[in-house]
This record gives C-alpha cells, sequence and structure tokens, in this order.
C-alpha cells in the first residue's frame, strides 16, 4: 500500500513499557517514602470507594500529582491491604514479586497495621474482587485523561514512553504506570471466594476489560505491548482477543513503528516487546489464524490476515482470505480495505484484470481516497499505458484536500476507533450496577 502523502495528517505513536523487573524500583520506593505510604494508601483507598467509572471526577483528580515512584510503592501496601482485606488476621505481609524471585517481607508499625486494618476493614464490606475492579478501573481512567500515562519527566524510571511520529523518534520519558498498576491489581481477581489463588483468566470482566485496553492503543496509536501479551497468557482461546492482538503486532510491523526503532539499540526494542518487522507480522498471521479457526465467522480478522498474508509475499493464500471475507463483509469502510488488498495480491500474481476491477470498486466506495487511483495509475504503468497512469495522476490532483477523506491512511486505528468507546461501556456499566447493590 502507499504511504500518507506529504501533508496528511501526522499519526502520533507510543509504546509504553511495563517491564516486569521491578523490584529495585519497589525497594527504593519503600525506603524513600516510609513515613507516608499509610497516608497514600488511604488517599487511594478514599479514591476508589469516591470513584464514579468512566467520569473525570474529583476522586480521579486526586491521582493528578502522582509519579511513577508514587505507584511503584503503592503496589507494595495495596498488596498488604488486599491480603487483609482476604483475612484481617494476617500479620506477615510479603512484597509481590514476579513468578520465580524470592519474595522480601515488608514490616509496618504498630499503627501503620492499625491504619491498614481500619482501611481494610472498609473495604472489605465491598468485596474483595470488587475491589480490585473498582481500582484497576479507577487507573485505566487515570491512563484515559489528558495526562494519560506519561509524566512529561525525561526517562528516569524502569517505566516509560517511547514517543515517534511518522516513523522519526521524539524522545523518552516517564511512564506513570497507570496500566502497569491497573494490570498488577486485576491479576489478583479471584474466581470464588472459597478459591486458594488468583485466577483472572477465569473471570469475564477482567477479559473485558482487556479488550478495551487493547482497543484503546490502537484507537489512540499508543501501545502497551506488555497488556496485549498479558491478554493472551490469560485467554489463549479468546477469537476477539486474538484478532484484537493481531492488529497490534500487524501495527507493530508498520514502516511508521519499525522506521523509528531502525537505530535503537537491540535492549531498547526487546524492551518495548518489538521485534522485527518479519517477526511481527508471524505474530500477526499466527494471531489472525487462531481466531478464524476459533471462530469462522469472524471475517475482520480473515481481512487483516490477507493483508498480513500480502505483506510477506503469500499473494496466493492472501487472495483466499479476502475473497471469503469480501463475500461476507457488508461495512463499506471495510469493503474499501478488501479491494485494496485484493487488488494488490491479484496485480502481483499478474491478473490485471481482477486487480483493476478491485481498485475501481475501492474507488466508487470512496470516490476522494487517493490510494485506488494511485494504484489504478501503477497498474496502468506497469503494463505500459503511460496515459491512463498520467490520467489517474491528475485525477488524484484533482481531489479535495478533506482530513479522513482516504480511511487507508487509519486502517491500524481504525479497528480501536470501533470497538473501544462500546468495550469501555460495557465494563463501565457493569460495574456502576454492582455498586448500586
Amino acid at each position: 500500500m502507499v504511504r500518507p502523502a506529504s501533508g496528511r495528517r501526522v499519526r502520533f505513536v507510543a509504546l509504553v513499557v511495563c517491564l516486569a523487573a521491578l523490584l529495585p524500583t519497589w525497594a527504593r520506593a519503600q525506603g524513600d517514602g516510609r513515613e507516608n505510604r499509610i497516608d497514600r494508601i488511604e488517599q487511594w483507598a478514599a479514591a476508589v470507594e469516591r470513584h464514579q467509572p468512566g467520569e473525570p471526577d474529583a476522586a480521579l483528580q486526586s491521582l493528578d500529582s502522582w509519579a511513577a515512584d508514587d505507584l511503584a510503592e503503592l503496589k507494595i501496601t495495596s498488596y498488604s491491604l488486599l491480603q487483609l482485606i482476604r483475612d484481617p488476621s494476617v500479620r506477615i505481609f510479603l512484597m509481590p514479586v514476579p513468578p520465580g524471585r524470592r519474595s522480601p517481607q515488608v514490616y509496618y508499625s504498630l499503627q501503620e497495621l492499625r491504619r491498614l486494618l481500619a482501611v481494610a476493614a472498609r473495604l472489605a464490606a465491598l468485596g474483595d474482587n470488587h475491589v480490585l475492579k473498582r481500582a484497576a478501573m479507577l487507573h485505566t481512567d487515570a491512563a484515559l485523561g489528558t495526562r494519560g500515562d506519561a509524566t512529561g519527566a525525561r526517562r528516569r524510571t524502569e517505566l516509560f514512553v517511547f514517543k515517534f511520529s511518522d516513523g522519526q523518534e521524539l524522545g523518552q520519558v516517564d511512564s506513570i504506570g497507570h496500566w502497569d498498576m491497573a494490570r498488577f491489581l486485576l491479576d489478583m481477581v479471584k474466581p470464588d471466594k472459597n478459591a486458594l489463588r488468583p485466577e483472572p483468566g477465569r473471570d469475564d470482566w477482567v477479559r473485558r476489560w482487556y479488550g478495551t485496553a487493547i482497543a484503546y492503543q490502537l484507537a489512540r496509536m499508543n501501545f502497551s505491548v506488555g497488556t496485549t501479551t498479558r491478554a493472551l497468557e490469560l485467554f489463549r482461546e479468546d477469537a476477539e482477543l486474538l484478532y484484537l492482538a493481531g492488529v497490534v503486532h500487524e501495527a507493530l510491523a508498520s514502516t511508521a513503528v519499525q522506521e523509528a526503532f531502525r537505530g535503537t539499540d537491540f535492549y531498547l526494542r526487546s524492551s518495548v516487546g518489538l521485534s522485527s518487522r518479519r517477526g511481527e507480522l508471524n505474530t500477526a498471521e499466527g494471531l489472525f489464524s487462531r481466531a478464524v479457526k476459533l471462530n469462522p465467522a469472524v471475517m475482520q480478522a480473515r481481512l487483516h490476515l490477507g493483508h498480513v498474508l500480502a505483506e510477506q509475499g503469500e499473494h496466493k493464500k492472501a487472495l483466499a482470505e479476502l475473497t471469503q471475507a469480501l463475500a461476507a463483509i457488508k461495512n463499506p469502510d471495510l469493503l474499501y480495505y478488501g479491494h485494496l488488498f485484493f487488488g494488490r495480491s491479484a496485480a502481483a500474481l499478474g491478473q490485471t484484470p481482477a486487480a483493476r476491477d478491485a481498485f475501481e470498486q475501492a474507488a466508487r466506495l470512496k470516490p476522494n481516497a487517493q490510494s485506488p487511483l494511485l494504484a489504478l495509475s501503477h497498474l496502468a504503468y506497469a503494463q505500459g499505458d503511460t496515459g491512463e497512469a498520467a490520467a489517474m495522476l491528475a485525477r488524484v490532483a484533482e481531489l479535495p484536500a478533506l482530513d479522513g477523506d482516504d480511511p487507508w491512511w487509519v486502517y491500524n486505528a481504525s479497528v480501536g476507533r470501533f470497538f473501544f468507546e462500546p468495550l469501555r461501556q460495557d465494563i463501565v456499566e457493569t460495574l456502576r450496577a454492582e455498586m448500586r447493590k
């Protein structure tokens, strides 16, 4: 596919890295802010209780001044708090650490313990899982706010945002860590009160939260790769999440992303969870294939699978997937993409009449779009018809320069824009219904 012409809207992309090895940060937080940690957990608990999910209320604004180190400290204290919510008799508290690591003990003074017990008793009345979900929604709404998950400060912590636009690096700044905090909290959800250990992969609200989070990433082209990875670890057989995750890796394979990392070192690429273009395409292909196998009716997955196969030069396989998708899809934008992709693969296989027909159908669907006309011009030139090629370019020059006139420019973001708001509203309404009981 052709890239956006010069002067068109520049897309902003941020990759948020949530590293697993946070123990040093947590240890610093405990030592540096010991006298404030109980004040902070009390403030946080009050915000969880008062926050109306989905609303930019005063409770949410109380987190505006928080930084990455505050959330690192909060992980330790909230983990202790949850232990007390589930068992008020607990007196030995351990740090939350990645699997396989020895968990150091956390110590509280008698006064600190009394205050923790008071907060735990208050939250226990809401139910432990409900508190975890309300808290995760608090941090989700904070990440969705105008400040987002970036502090604006130059990178100093283990969590950071890598900013770039149209393949050019803009710099690295600290991440506050709201997405990471929300995942941390949801990892402690139990399937029922008698369960011996957390199993968030058995909770439907958690599944829907991950769908919402991934859709937001796509809608804003603001990727937290760790969120997508964790979703697939918990919900390996969910066709919708596989599809959304596939679109994430399809986007990560794009030139706009890959070019920004061309001159970076291996550590940075591995930190953000970014593979090579070929690696990302292979991952996307596998995810789309699994989604289609689990639910053959997910024709959007076939559409994207066709595109990914074409990007790898597998045009014959791409045409097979695209033919099925075009026969079932009704949405005009999706049909537009399908005809563009079909025309590209047909042209690559020497099926010129079929390619021309596909590009012409795309042009009829979106009369002000550049891409089909450019494709027709290229096709004519490849056949030696320079007059037709020039005529198509003349039509491109006559098009009005309208923002949003060609859906191709927002192909990767379009999936998120379609899914995000309905999914977000769904999890918000579920929590609000539980709050009214």
